[in-house]
């Protein structure tokens, strides 16, 4: 399943890119289950990330959307923390 990841804020800082063609070798179908299987398979800020997902949000396709919404081949997932005002 190949999926294309957008980081902003701190994570781009975290994990060193902005964005990312990710090849997974199994289909998923939530961002949750797809950052359990990258914190499985690469550990490290991901774990960190998928035990604080909480604390972020996930667009999918450029609509603000849920971590247990579903996701498909080719799909754009892009995570950032809460945008505060000022």
């Amino acid at each position: 399943m190949n999926l294309k990841l957008l980081f902003f804020a701190s994570l781009r800082e975290q994990f060193g890119f902005s964005q990312k063609e990710i090849a997974l070798s199994r289909t998923v179908k939530s961002p949750e289950e797809f950052l359990l299987i990258m914190s499985k398979e690469s550990g490290g800020e991901w774990i960190n990330l998928f035990n604080n997902k909480k604390l972020y949000k996930v667009a999918i396709n450029k609509d603000l959307a849920s971590w247990r919404n579903l996701i498909v081949e080719g799909d754009e997932l892009a995570i950032f923390p809460p945008i505060t005002g000022g």
